[in-house]
């Protein structure tokens, strides 16, 4: 395994995702339906969309490479070809809470007074899940091949795949959740036997709905985790940028930090920089390795400079060693323009390379 300098970079998880490849309006559609080639032609535009990922990364010299997410829709959706989901006849979601409050403003028109309460639908859990055999480890091949730093994967975590999900087979949230993590754990086994350098879950949903999970995300994750030989780490954010007009620091958020940081993770990828959060947050991650999110991803933020990253890092050290942190953006960067996202992480990798300078002695 290669040595991993101080402040080390990276993505959370997806790139740029290019608009000649899929249509971004239609993310949230089928998995599969926002892409704007013909079937035949679509293997090949991926794996280019990947090194042309690969190469932006690598341009700016980024600790940790993944590959973009280029081939998924959604960082859900990907994952509902595990055997027991039905994702072609949906069900109704009932046990919806939202434990975030105004936290977060969505980009959506106010309902009328005398609108019916709206219905949202999730794939279906019709039958025991079982790990329907690899599904990452083709793309895993292509990035250890291609990518010039250390390799770093992602996939959605076993709380949040399991609130995405209707339940008609295992009667309770925490079973539905354990049933996955059991199925999440054997997928990343087959990923860590190729050496990849990091591994990280998403769990955004331990956030969102902090009151759901509590009792027993902790153990979920551990058992999605277990065995891994690979660095591990768990991202929990505000959701993306692209559908928020505004998000501001949550009490619950820090609440669900601690939850993480009693998990046997070695890393917490941390949403940091447009929610305004404070040094203080980061005590909340106990002795775990903090993945300082440095970039705000609202669309119409500027480019950070160097110097106003050095100042949030240098800010985040007053609690959280050197040692311990990393940098990396809030979320995932699919929806950005390219040339405002390459700026973006060229400025992280400067400001780490200036932290470097002041602190590697």
């Amino acid at each position: 395994m290669c040595d991993t300098p101080l402040f080390a970079t990276q993505l959370v998880g997806s790139w740029v995702k290019p608009r000649w490849l899929c249509d971004h309006d239609l993310v949230y559609g089928p998995e599969g339906s926002w892409w704007k080639l013909p079937a035949e032609d679509l293997p090949g535009a991926l794996d280019d969309a990947v090194e042309v990922a690969l190469s932006d990364q690598g341009r700016a010299g980024l600790t940790y490479q993944t590959d973009g997410e280029q081939r998924r829709q959604s960082f859900s959706g990907y994952f509902y070809r595990i055997e027991g989901i039905d994702s072609d006849q949906m069900g109704v979601v009932t046990n919806f809470k939202n434990d975030i409050g105004d936290s977060i403003k969505l980009k959506l028109p106010k309902p009328a007074p005398d609108a019916p309460k709206p219905t949202f639908e999730q794939p279906r859990v019709v039958g025991d899940l079982r790990w329907p055999g690899p599904m990452l480890q083709e793309a895993t091949h292509f990035l250890k091949e291609r990518a010039t730093g250390q390799t770093k994967v992602t996939m959605i975590g076993p709380c949040t795949l399991a609130l995405r999900l209707v339940d008609e087979n295992y009667g309770s949230l925490e079973r539905l959740t354990l049933a996955l993590a059991d199925v999440i754990n054997e997928e990343l086994r087959s990923v860590d036997a190729l050496g990849v350098d990091l591994i990280q879950i998403d769990e955004p949903e331990v956030h969102f709905r902090y009151s759901q999970v509590a009792g027993f995300a902790a153990q979920a994750i551990d058992r999605a985790l277990s065995g891994l030989t690979a660095r591990t780490a768990v991202h929990m954010c505000y959701g993306y940028a692209r559908s928020k007009a505004e998000k501001s620091a949550n009490p619950v958020y820090g609440k669900a930090l601690q939850l993480l940081a009693g998990t046997s993770v070695d890393d917490i990828s941390v949403e940091y920089a447009q929610p305004g959060h404070s040094p203080e947050l980061l005590a909340n991650a106990g002795d775990k390795t903090v993945i300082l999110g440095v970039l705000n991803l609202h669309p119409d933020a500027p480019v950070e400079t160097a110097e106003e990253i050095v100042a949030l890092a240098e800010g985040a050290m007053s609690v959280v060693d050197q040692k311990r942190l990393r940098l990396a953006p809030d979320c995932g960067m699919w929806f950005l323009p390219r040339a405002t996202a390459v700026a973006k992480i060229q400025a992280m990798e400067e400001a780490a390379r200036i932290l470097r300078s002041r602190y590697d002695n």
